[in-house]
């Protein structure tokens, strides 16, 4: 077992000292939670060491920090997590590095590789966001592979404006596999091909149709109250013209019409706006809860895919 950190602090000397003023605080916190990594690694005190070496790359990323806090994840069997970070520190390793050394971080990444699977992903879209178990990966296309713990995963891509797309795989130690996943546009502005602008308009017009036609409809009954007020300020029948008296409340008779009219056009108005209103209503819940409808018995989709290691076409089909 490794007593002594793989790498010191000689990148970190550097980043302080280059560091602009705006981070170097940040840079200097980072060397100060490095040099302390190292104390506890060395001392054989792993999860506190991780834990410092974590907090110095929140701060500050570098090929040396990713070795020593590959190097320990590996010590307390955290294996993607140390697979990511030894990759980076390989990646990162400066030219004139140390050969040991790289070897050293090439044998622990080996080691690391063999207790996790990778899994190449590939999307028909660029920009998208992929996410492995609920944590973000990156952006597509991905430049390289993903590191993931053996077992089932799901693998999930996001983009704004396409229904979200995800498969669940199962991974194996030290297995490599691909991934395809197949965007498509969202329908209407939601999922499952529902206009949302069709619903609010929708929804719109039955609550102003129904509140409409009630109002209307009290305004109504107002009338037929006030026609039956003054029809009771007349003698009975004088608005007959036979009536001997028919001559000296021809005015009032004239408004009686006029309300007693007025009432049923309101009401009878008012009776067919509500209705409709409440028709568009229905239709409206029934369009918004209706299920999707079924894509065609019978078809094929093909739709071009990209990933760091392939390029083509996927094609899937409905039989």
């Amino acid at each position: 077992m490794r007593t002594k950190a793989l790498l010191s602090t000689v990148s970190f000397a550097l980043l302080v000292a280059g560091a602009s003023p705006a981070y170097a605080d940040d840079a200097a916190r980072a060397a100060e939670l490095f040099e302390t990594g190292n104390k506890l690694f060395d001392e054989q005190k792993w999860a506190e060491a991780e834990a410092s070496y974590q907090a110095a790359w929140d701060l500050r990323k570098s090929f040396d920090l990713a070795g020593n806090l590959g190097d320990v994840e590996m010590t307390l069997g955290q294996y993607r997590d140390a697979a990511e970070h030894l990759s980076y520190a390989l990646e990162e390793f400066p030219a004139g590095g140390k050969a040991e050394v790289r070897e050293a971080l090439q044998k622990r990444l080996e080691e690391a590789k063999k207790q996790v699977g990778t899994v190449t992903i590939g999307t028909n879209i660029g920009g998208a966001k992929i996410y492995v178990d609920g944590r973000f990966v990156g952006q597509a296309p991905l430049a390289k592979a993903v590191f993931v713990d053996p077992g089932k995963r799901v693998i999930e891509a996001k983009l704004p404006g396409h229904d979200d797309v995800l498969k669940t795989v199962d991974v194996e130690k030290a297995q490599s596999q691909e991934v395809s996943l197949v965007l498509a546009p969202k329908i209407g502005g939601q999922p499952g091909g529902k206009s949302v602008a069709l619903i609010a308009v929708g929804a719109g017009l039955g609550v102003i149709g129904i509140g409409t036609g009630i109002g209307l409809i009290v305004a109504g009954e107002s009338e037929l109250t006030a026609a039956r007020t003054l029809r009771d300020s007349i003698p009975e029948a004088v608005c007959n013209t036979a009536h001997p008296q028919h001559g000296t409340y021809t005015a009032q008779c004239s408004e009686l019409k006029d309300k007693l009219g007025k009432t049923d056009t309101l009401h009878n108005v008012g009776v067919g706006v509500a209705i409709a209103g409440g028709l568009i209503a229905a239709g409206t819940v029934a369009y918004a809860l209706w299920p999707k409808k079924k894509s065609p018995t019978t078809g094929l989709d093909v739709l071009p895919i990209v990933a760091p290691t392939f390029a083509g076409l996927s094609a899937s089909g409905r039989f």
